[in-house]
């Protein structure tokens, strides 16, 4: 069941949303890495053309992290250099200025970083979003060089012999890569065998032949969302051999359990189907050995998630406001110590979007005392536009316009920080001079 949701300024922008602080650029420039060329993205390709070489693209953004850590520890080795300089035209790219926004559209570039790998045609042969280190990086550069064997080399050896699970394997590692290279019906047809090819390839190895770092990998970047059966299926795959996963790769198996339960039973609760008690259970049961590296102080995870599900499908499912602040207001005294500016922030979001124009000035007050306690512990930007708007909204409801402007203005205000990141910033402020100009109707 789909809900209708309380748009803020940032949905456009989730996948911006984990924020480091702004970068003086991304270039490489040792001496022994690799040579980036100095120029457009068009100048670049027409020489890739020239000297007959495909072009690799760092699509970068000036306030990514991983971008910087790429650029000084992976780019910069001899290794990489050297390969690099004699088999590839280089370039970097700031992916949110001019021009070369379009250009990371075009390559469907959502995140960061993301390299691709480029025929002097302009078609994309390859395109990798995530941070890769030096041996990553250089599978990739080979396989695009013809010396490693390709996707669709490993997809006829699949096709003729479907029992290769070491096949199988190398297929669903690269399958992220690839599938970000296809295009309309092309990109739907791989995604619908791929899907059918890993769904087929978990149950073959369950349970014990998948513990290993390469198959979570494959879970991690392959095992969505939206078929809630196959995800049931492998969370308890991995809880129920959980000693055995965190001894092959640590902790995170633990969280992902954590997080899954977590969203399904949210998903329930907003739906207001009380199923989401069956997950609450497994909090203290099936999966409690899961739920104790989240590591809290004076609440059990169990009573943590009673808590917070219980007032959540109360808000969603009979509209009670009144219920939803008091047991809040519960939970966030039981989560003294382990709480972040994020919960309180979110506490404030539900109201909107669980009650929306119905809430009272009581309610907009409440919400003000929650998004402020967000704002004051939080250092993101983004994050803190967010609280800012969400305060004034809630002025404006309560006819305090004066302070709604303050609001809003203050969040214009934050919006310049991002001057680096240029389309963001646009829509960012172009939403919040919509505030205001609404704002100016019902002052007269």
């Amino acid at each position: 069941m789909k809900r209708s949701r309380y748009v803020l300024l940032l949905a456009a922008f989730l996948l911006l949303a984990v924020q480091g602080r702004a970068q003086q650029g991304a270039t490489s420039d040792a001496a022994n890495g690799i040579a980036f060329f100095k120029g457009t993205f068009g100048e670049a390709l027409a020489k890739a053309k020239q000297e007959n070489k495909p072009l690799f693209v760092d699509f970068y953004a000036v306030w990514c992290v991983p971008c910087k850590k790429m650029a000084k520890t992976v780019f910069t080795q001899e290794e990489v250099g050297k390969y690099f300089n004699e088999h590839f035209i280089s370039l970097q790219l700031d992916a949110e200025k001019g021009e070369n926004v379009e250009i990371a559209r075009n390559y469907k570039v959502a995140a960061y970083p993301t390299v691709a790998f480029i025929a002097p045609d302009g078609k994309a042969l390859s395109v990798n979003t995530g941070a890769m280190d030096k041996d990553e990086l250089m599978e990739a550069a080979k396989i695009v060089a013809g010396e490693r064997v390709s996707f669709e080399e490993l997809y006829n050896k699949y096709k003729a012999d479907n029992s290769d699970l070491d096949v199988q394997q190398q297929l669903l590692l690269k399958a992220p890569s690839f599938l970000q290279a296809q295009e309309g019906m092309e990109a739907d047809k791989w995604v619908t065998r791929l899907q059918k090819l890993y769904k087929n390839y978990i149950a073959a190895k369950a349970p014990l032949k998948l513990i290993n770092e390469n198959d979570y990998k494959i879970i991690l970047t392959l095992e969505g969302d939206e078929d809630k059966e196959h995800k049931q299926y492998v969370i308890d795959l991995i809880n129920d051999h959980l000693d055995d996963w965190t001894k092959a790769v640590g902790k995170a198996p633990s969280y992902y359990i954590v997080e899954a339960n977590d969203l399904l039973a949210e998903d329930l609760a907003k739906d207001g189907n009380a199923k989401y008690k069956e997950y609450v259970e497994k909090v203290k049961s099936q999966y409690a050995k899961a739920y104790g590296v989240v590591g809290l102080k004076g609440i059990t995870p169990y009573e943590k998630s009673r808590l917070y599900f219980d007032a959540l499908y109360n808000l969603y499912k009979n509209k009670d406001v009144d219920g939803y602040v008091k047991a809040m207001q519960i939970y966030f005294g039981k989560m003294e110590g382990n709480l972040r500016s994020a919960d309180y922030g979110k506490a404030a979001q539900n109201l909107y979007m669980a009650a929306g124009k119905s809430l009272k000035s009581k309610d907009h007050e409440v919400a003000i005392q929650w998004a402020e306690k967000a704002l004051a512990q939080e250092d993101a930007v983004m994050d803190r536009v967010n609280y800012m708007v969400m305060i004034g909204d809630s002025y404006r409801e309560l006819k305090n316009y004066a302070k709604a402007r303050e609001f809003y203005n203050q969040a214009f205000a934050e919006t310049l920080r991002l001057e680096n990141m240029e389309m963001p910033q646009a829509m960012l402020q172009g939403a919040i001079k919509q505030k205001l100009s609404t704002l100016e109707l019902l002052e007269k």
